[in-house]
């Protein structure tokens, strides 16, 4: 018998694509709130060129590390469930054969062709260990072993949505331009830099790339102006 269709390739892409956005997306806002918070308290461009790398080396590694634990809890969490699993069907086997009959009855399925799914399914161990977790824990696949593969995609994800607020301070900080100025130019690139991660969301939500730009642009708006304000108004 041949193998379900599973379309991995559109599957991983959109993870992939996910990853990236999720990313990206982190880095912008929380960059250039920061760049907003520093520049409205008055500090000179070194100042915000070297707390923005700070920040934006510290949140990507941060954002990588809380991706690989959380794949490797949920994936530990998975593995338990498969052992305690396996247990069961050792020491009470009619019982949990019967939770097999009852998941296929919801199905549709009755009678001969019932029982056939279910000796076939409780003659593979694996078989019948897998239809049960992912029965009870309503998901579409055993999660795999966490790698750092996703940590590395966010990682990097999350530098090019930082890139767009730290650039413009990166190679203009030493420049005769004005203080205001710089921090304006480093503004308006971020602006743009909000409007493509918002568009390029549309790749994973399936939503009208201009509105999903706009929607981000006025996220970012949003966190630009409360940390400009609260950097003006809080002395240092």
């Amino acid at each position: 018998m041949s193998k379900p269709y599973i379309d991995k390739f559109h599957l991983e892409g959109g993870e992939l694509i996910r990853q990236v956005t999720f990313g990206m997306n982190d880095g912008i806002v929380s960059i250039f709130a920061l760049l907003a918070g520093i520049a409205g308290a008055g500090q000179s461009p070194k100042i915000i060129l070297i707390s923005l790398l700070a920040a934006t080396i510290a949140g990507a590694i941060s954002m990588a590390a809380g991706e690989f634990i959380s794949g490797k809890g949920e994936h530990e969490y998975y593995k338990h469930e498969i052992n305690q699993e396996r247990l069961e069907i050792k020491l009470c086997p009619d019982i949990e054969k019967e939770e097999i009959r009852m998941i296929y009855r919801k199905k549709g399925f009755e009678g001969e062709i019932l029982e056939k799914i279910v000796d076939k399914i409780s003659q593979n161990e694996d078989l019948w260990v897998r239809e049960m977790i992912i029965e009870e824990l309503g998901v579409t696949e055993i999660e795999q072993a966490p790698g750092f593969k996703t940590s590395i995609v966010i990682f990097f994800s999350f530098i090019l949505g930082a890139i767009f607020p730290v650039l413009p301070y990166l190679i203009l900080f030493q420049t005769s331009i004005l203080d205001m100025t710089l921090f304006w130019i480093a503004t308006s690139v971020t602006f743009g830099g909000l409007f493509f991660a918002g568009a390029i969301k549309t790749f994973v939500t399936g939503v009208n790339w201009l509105k999903s730009g706009i929607e981000m642009l006025l996220v970012g708006l949003f966190a630009f102006g409360i940390s400009y304000i609260i950097g003006y108004w809080i002395p240092i």
